[in-house]
């Protein structure tokens, strides 16, 4: 049976578990603990009612997001580290006022055994307005490389992935990609 995604709602309440910890240990944590009683002191500041609350807890532990400990203890997993880095990357908004003449590329040879990390980064940037220009090498005119530098390390295939900013050469005729892209 494959394991159901959670909801927004789960990710937001797993996010404020996590947010408390500051921005550099989030970006350093591989799992941690927290208890239950924290957790529905959070899920009633969302305006979780008890049954909202069990059944948040029910889809992550069945996500695999979260593991029971013992009755008042649950440990975050890093799975939860690359659904809260595609959020992140998802709901930014990487297009500048005026773009700069320059190109984001993404190359990557990600392994066969890494088959889902690969398609998990590869949705994200198409996701995100990267055009596919060669099998594995993507461009767009914005992109946050540190928010994907964060997913590639989540991901674990940090060694598979290289990022560029490139200006088309003189004698090269990038008219057709400003078109796809609405530039000028």
């Amino acid at each position: 049976m494959k394991k159901k995604k959670p909801t927004n709602r789960n990710i937001e309440f797993i996010k404020g578990i996590v947010t408390d910890l500051g921005e550099a240990t989030l970006d350093s944590l591989e799992a941690f603990v927290f208890s239950s009683g924290s957790a529905k002191i959070l899920a009633r500041n969302m305006g979780m009612n008890e049954a909202k609350y069990y059944s948040s807890m029910q889809s992550l532990k069945k996500s695999g997001y979260i593991k029971k400990i013992n009755e008042d203890q649950f440990l975050i997993t890093p799975k939860i580290m690359i659904r809260l880095a595609e959020n992140e990357i998802l709901a930014s908004d990487w297009d500048p006022e005026k773009w700069d003449g320059s190109w984001r590329i993404v190359s990557f040879d990600i392994p066969e055994p890494k088959k889902r990390e690969r398609n998990i980064f590869r949705s994200i940037i198409k996701r995100k307005g990267f055009l596919g220009i060669q099998n594995s090498v993507f461009i767009a005119p914005f992109a946050d490389f540190k928010q994907l530098a964060k997913l590639r390390a989540h991901l674990d295939i940090e060694k598979y992935i290289s990022f560029f900013i490139a200006k088309s050469a003189e004698t090269d005729d990038d008219q057709l990609l400003k078109k796809r892209f609405g530039l000028k």
